[in-house]
């Protein structure tokens, strides 16, 4: 395994690192994504840690800042989603003329995983995702199960009659509640993303890996809602979901961050022959 600085963008005004297995030749290619303004490595190293696993595991990995992140200048005067899709193409057109085409999977945490379902939405080399608190549709229990947990929890019992409250008040301020505002900072994929990006996985006989924590409440509150709600046929045959609500969203613990990092390079080991030779490579 070796690391290397890796450039892209006109004039190469844009940074990252890739991480190359022993024999890169054919290996499928990772690329991280920036999660929200944080740099290439992510909290507590976490890009670091998962790339380095995956290249031992023959990956080629690739942790990129996106313009305005980390070492990547800022592209004035562009709404996010364009930004992102230019920066896209220039990442895909390096890696293309360093590698050739090879199936990609595309590594993010929050409005990382954002940008990875939209971009999986519209390039075919995607095959795989690694998703991490991405933004999950709710499913016709969610509703129910979110009330049963807080019914299970005394504490949030006792605060009803002020959660009621307050929930009042906001909508007669219109101020919308701290969930939304978090939500509200996303450029969050649409409906019409979330259909393209997974009929193209199960299309192509991709892979995808999406881990949900405590972050995830409320609208995530049950391991297998994801694939149910998304409801794309196949989906659940190829889509590994779990939910870890003990867990905190940047993973500060470091069991916590050990176990992801492992689950993560399982994944990886396990899938690496279907995602080197998945359809249409």
């Amino acid at each position: 395994m070796k690391e290397e600085p890796f450039r892209y963008g006109e004039n190469n005004r844009c940074f990252g690192i890739l991480t190359l297995p022993d024999n890169p030749d054919e290996a499928p290619i990772v690329v991280a994504l920036n999660a929200g303004l944080l740099h290439r490595s992510e909290p507590y190293r976490l890009n670091v840690l998962v790339c380095r696993g995956l290249a031992e595991a023959g990956y080629i990995c690739a942790r990129i800042d996106i313009s305005g992140k980390g070492d990547s200048p800022p592209r004035e005067g562009m709404k996010f989603r364009d930004l992102v899709d230019m920066d896209w193409g220039f990442i895909r057109q390096a890696l293309v003329k360093r590698f050739g085409e090879r199936n990609i999977i595309l590594l993010g945490l929050c409005s990382g995983a954002d940008n990875g379902i939209k971009l999986g939405a519209q390039d075919p080399l995607v095959r795989g995702l690694v998703l991490l608190d991405a933004i999950s549709p709710r499913d016709a229990g969610a509703a129910r199960r979110e009330l049963m947990h807080k019914l299970g929890n005394f504490r949030k019992v006792l605060n009803i009659p002020r959660a009621v409250l307050s929930r009042v008040l906001r909508r007669i301020s219109g101020k919308p509640s701290a969930e939304s505002e978090q939500l509200m900072l996303r450029d969050l994929p649409t409906e019409d993303d979330l259909r393209q990006c997974f009929g193209r996985i199960v299309e192509s006989r991709g892979r995808v890996l999406a881990i949900f924590t405590s972050h995830a409440y409320p609208q995530y509150n049950q391991a297998g809602q994801f694939t149910r709600a998304l409801d794309i046929a196949g989906l659940e045959d190829c889509c590994e979901e779990e939910f870890w609500p003990s867990m905190m969203h940047l993973y500060p613990v470091e069991i916590h961050r050990a176990k992801l990092v492992e689950r993560i390079n399982q994944w990886g080991r396990e899938h690496l022959t279907t995602l080197r030779d998945s359809a249409g490579a």
